[in-house]
């Protein structure tokens, strides 16, 4: 009964490791307890429920004669542009997740595209803000303006719908034909006022144009539709060249931070939503260009800004492996006075936002489930939709409000990390393919042979693996110049071998998934990849 014993709790996360003393036939069994914390059962339940109250904003929350999303639960009833472009993506993540039915997200979507099509625009192009009769809101001093950037968010949320709502109803008909006609709709080439750049704002009272959008920024998506828009409303290439890529100047060749390669950004990165708004669309591992493969650089991005605010701000701010992350968000705290403001390593407050970590969990799963878990124990962080906007750890206090373009990345990115879904759709629409296509981002890119997505820690020197929490299992994404059979192998800290696998694989981009009983969880192992010629290693540790 003994052994028995011993034996089941070995199977359900213990090992017994046996010494014996000199000369002395006693036993001496030491438990070593396995880390549960990151197992699926414990993450699953927290992901589902905050990614499913964060969409309710979007669904129960919006404007309800028109199904545009409110800017926030504090600003009356603006409803806001590019807000509205992510309430559309998280429309489809509901649907796909039965929490509608996929005929309540079209009813829905129809109902947003009809006041789109109706409500004031300014050559094409939205304003920022909205009322729900159809008339621009003021923003700040923008009056009767329109809005670019906004727009091409919005309309990066239109095409994944355009994507999604291919059936034979009337609404999903509908639907798509009122995306193409609003695709068709925007003057892009209008906003380069004859010039060599897109400007972000124009307003319409005094012909005035105003911010060029220059990169690196959330802009990204802006350039790639006005090169795919329809003649005469798109831009040409000289535009995005000498107006997004500043003839190279937006390019930092040889930039570090923390041992982390940034290449493009201002110093340190910048806010997070830089890395977010763009991508909730544009898969970056799928783009690549002369200058740029932008997968390393919205991770390295992430890196950086956690790697500061755990290891390099103000002790006072009382950051930690769990809350980290700063992008632009409300303020809460004595530091902070309420203040929005885009927050970064050079701008730091001590006001962290959820959306900053969250949103960026297709690119550090791991560090940005740590966030998850511990944001989810704060109860004074807790609201119906998810997180307030920001909080201030030193402090123990939130902002109790929510704004749309936070809840958003949540929502979207959390699924593309699970499913890629939203990067899915949209990277599997035609113009969008030819937006990148003249702008020169290869959907191909050209990495080299090894464990190609993953980047190490560089304070602690390995990757942290975390077993997908929807489908149970360890996911190493990998790289091979040829198709051919792979050896993996798994060593632990004594090299010793706990698992040995080989797999069949194809040219370019393939998973190494795997689990095993014998894997201690939380310690680290080494990872072997052996291929016809060559040998990749990557440390990691194993949650």
């Amino acid at each position: 009964m003994k052994l028995k014993s011993i034996i089941v709790l070995l199977f359900i996360s213990f090992i017994f490791v046996t010494a014996c003393s000199d000369g002395n036939e006693q036993e001496t069994i030491v438990l070593v307890k396995n880390d549960e914390t990151y197992l699926p059962r414990n993450v699953y339940p927290v992901l589902d429920e905050i990614q499913r109250k964060t969409f309710n904003f979007f669904y129960e929350g919006a404007e309800p004669a028109t199904g545009m999303i409110y800017e926030g639960t504090e600003r009356g009833n603006i409803i806001t542009t590019g807000g509205t472009g992510f309430g559309l993506m998280s429309l489809i993540i509901g649907s796909e997740r039965k929490w509608i039915s996929r005929s309540q997200a079209g009813e829905r979507t129809l109902k947003i595209c009809q006041f789109l099509k109706n409500c004031e625009r300014f050559n094409g192009a939205w304003s920022h803000w909205y009322t729900p009769d159809g008339l621009s809101a003021d923003f700040g001093e923008q009056v009767k303006t329109g809005d670019l950037v906004e727009t091409g968010l919005l309309m990066q949320g239109l095409i994944a719908a355009k994507e999604y709502y291919k059936g034979s109803s009337n609404t999903e008909n509908n639907i798509s034909r009122i995306i193409d006609e609003l695709w068709g709709s925007v003057d892009w080439k209008h906003y380069t006022n004859s010039g060599d750049a897109l400007y972000w704002l124009w307003s319409s009272e005094n012909n005035q144009f105003s911010l060029p959008i220059n990169g690196w920024n959330e802009g990204l998506i802006t350039y790639i539709m006005a090169l795919a828009a329809p003649t005469p409303h798109n831009i040409d290439i000289e535009v995005y060249k000498k107006g997004w890529k500043q003839n190279g100047a937006f390019y930092h060749p040889n930039r570090t931070y923390y041992n982390y390669t940034l290449l493009l950004g201002p110093d340190y990165g910048g806010s997070l939503f830089l890395s977010q708004y763009s991508m909730l669309g544009l898969n970056p591992q799928k783009l690549e260009d002369n200058d740029i493969n932008y997968w390393y650089q919205n991770v390295n991005h992430t890196l950086i800004n956690r790697h500061y605010c755990i290891y390099n701000a103000p002790e006072k701010y009382a950051y930690s492996d769990s809350s980290w992350g700063l992008t632009a968000c409300y303020g809460i705290g004595t530091q902070s006075q309420g203040e929005y403001k885009p927050r970064s390593p050079l701008i730091d407050d001590g006001v962290i936002a959820p959306t900053a970590a969250l949103g960026a969990y297709p690119y550090t799963p791991f560090y940005s489930t740590q966030v998850l878990l511990g944001l989810n124990k704060l109860g004074y962080l807790k609201h119906k939709y998810g997180f307030s906007d920001a909080f201030c750890p030193s402090e123990n206090i939130a902002d109790k409000r929510v704004l749309a373009i936070d809840q958003g990345p949540i929502v979207v990115m959390i699924e593309n990390y699970r499913t890629g879904l939203i990067w899915n759709l949209v990277m599997g629409n035609e113009n969008i393919q030819k937006g990148l296509r003249l702008a020169d981002i290869k959907t191909t890119p050209g990495f080299k042979e090894g464990f190609h997505l993953a980047v190490i820690d560089q304070y602690t020197k390995v990757y942290n693996m975390l077993i997908h929490p929807d489908r149970d299992v360890y996911e190493l994404d990998y790289f091979v110049e040829n198709g051919e059979v792979v050896k993996f192998t798994i060593k632990d800290a004594n090299n010793k071998i706990v698992r040995e696998k080989e797999k069949e694989s194809t040219k370019g981009e393939n998973v190494f998934s795997f689990f095993d009983d014998n894997i201690l969880r939380g310690r680290e192992y080494l990872i072997e990849m052996q291929t016809k010629t060559s040998v990749y290693k990557i440390n990691v540790v194993l949650r």
